[in-house]
């Protein structure tokens, strides 16, 4: 992964690591924020925040939609992309186990601590 100035390594060079390593065609990307990561042959990009899923527009069709409950059905995509989604949602376990569900391949996830949102590294401690 490269490194940018942000000291943050660069998103789009990992979704194009995702796609060469996995041969993935048709993806999922869950949380797909502004779109960023949809360079997928078959991108379906699937957000809660329906002014995300307005911006992810311009890069393919998405979904207004809970990461808890996917609107898909069982095993539909190569995978499903998880970044920086599962420290800022309710149930981590069930969000992951929807993007398997909903995947040929294992999910890929990326898992971003910012402290503020690790409520979910607290549960699992308690």
């Amino acid at each position: 992964m490269s490194l940018s100035r942000a000291g943050m390594w660069s998103r789009h060079r990992a979704a194009e690591d995702v796609r060469r390593l996995t041969g993935a065609g048709k993806v999922l990307d869950i949380g797909c924020g502004n779109g960023r990561h949809m360079i997928f042959p078959v991108s379906v990009g699937m957000d809660n925040d329906p002014r995300a899923v307005a911006m992810a527009r311009d890069h393919g069709p998405v979904v207004l939609g809970d990461a808890h409950h996917l609107p898909f059905r069982d095993g539909c995509f190569d995978i499903a992309l998880l970044w920086s989604v599962l420290n800022f949602v309710e149930e981590p376990n069930e969000v992951y186990a929807e993007a398997n569900r909903v995947s040929h391949q294992d999910p890929v996830y990326s898992l971003t601590n910012y402290a503020k949102n690790a409520r979910w590294i607290l549960k699992e401690r308690a």
